[in-house]
């Protein structure tokens, strides 16, 4: 389904100034949408997917090429781990509706995906999904015995400002942190200051730019939107691993990746930044796309590169 289908199917969205209940009435309707989507996406042939057997609930993605031993499970079956963050503005998404992209990303850098369901607003606000996906970097680390070394991090969207804020929480407590990490069209600033939320909403085909602010309100809860652990670009990045950023040249959320990349860069982190003309958020989820293929490969060899060290 095309992204102008799926979009011409939703209620008509609101304001930036409509109530707070029919923020949610829009929200919760399209939650609904897109899991019936992804419900019927195809996950690669040579994929296996199984139910994630950690501290939450999710889905473990793991291609048929990355497994380089025997045995039952998977994830020890592999030479490297990526820890994979949905995306869906805090509100929406599940490791469901990023099960294809998983499936590619276990082919292309050789890895497990494990994908936690961190627990959404509005039902549940930060930090609860914050300490969802710190659960399961733990338990993947401390119980299963997966180095860090071992262990690359990604996430779209909100799952990529939910991962810099892992990484900042990681470093603060004095935790190994994951070898790399990947950002695929990151949410970075909730209090949404960036201009190309206005520059650009004319041509973004997909976010909505009246509801970045509500969504983050929802998120953020009793917090403040620049908080650091809410929004990673106020966040002092020093000490962070290699980090790779992909963005759309169309998307609103463009002045977000090409901020944070900057702020990292100013803290000493080795950051790259790729930026693709002409398209959209997360485009990485329409497989089909030549830039798509080139982003994946990219994102792959950026994984396996800084995760090649033996168990």
């Amino acid at each position: 389904m095309s992204l102008a289908a799926m979009r011409s199917r939703r209620p008509p969205v609101p304001g930036a100034d409509s109530p707070t209940a029919q923020v949610l009435d829009y929200l919760m309707a399209t939650r609904s949408q897109i899991e019936d989507a992804a419900a019927r996406m195809p996950v690669p042939r040579r994929a296996v997917t199984r139910p994630l057997d950690g501290p939450v609930r999710g889905l473990t993605v793991v291609d048929d090429r990355a497994l380089v031993r025997d045995g039952d499970d998977e994830v020890m079956s592999t030479d490297r781990v990526l820890l994979h963050l949905h995306g869906g503005a805090y509100c929406l998404g599940s490791a469901a509706t990023d099960r294809g992209l998983a499936g590619v990303l276990s082919r292309t850098a050789l890895a497990a995906v494990v994908m936690p369901e961190y627990r959404l607003a509005p039902e549940d606000a930060f930090p609860a999904g914050l300490d969802d996906v710190h659960a399961t970097y733990r338990w993947l680390v401390d119980d299963r015995g997966v180095a860090a070394s071992r262990v690359a991090l990604s996430g779209a969207s909100a799952g990529g400002g939910l991962g810099a804020a892992l990484l900042v929480r990681l470093r603060d407590e004095g935790s190994q942190l994951p070898a790399c990490f990947v950002a695929m069209s990151p949410w970075m600033d909730l209090a949404a200051t960036g201009k190309t939320i206005v520059s650009l909403a004319h041509k973004d085909p997909w976010l909505p730019a009246d509801l970045v602010r509500p969504a983050g309100e929802l998120y953020a809860g009793a917090a403040p939107l620049d908080d650091p652990l809410v929004s990673p670009l106020y966040a002092d990045l020093t000490g962070l691993p290699p980090m790779l950023v992909h963005v759309g040249g169309d998307e609103i959320l463009l002045d977000d990746a090409e901020r944070f990349v900057a702020v990292a860069r100013r803290h000493g982190v080795d950051a790259s930044l790729g930026r693709f003309e002409g398209l959209w958020h997360v485009f990485q989820l329409v497989p089909g796309l030549p830039e798509s293929r080139d982003a994946i490969r990219e994102i792959g060899a950026f994984v396996r590169r800084h995760t090649s060290s033996p168990w």
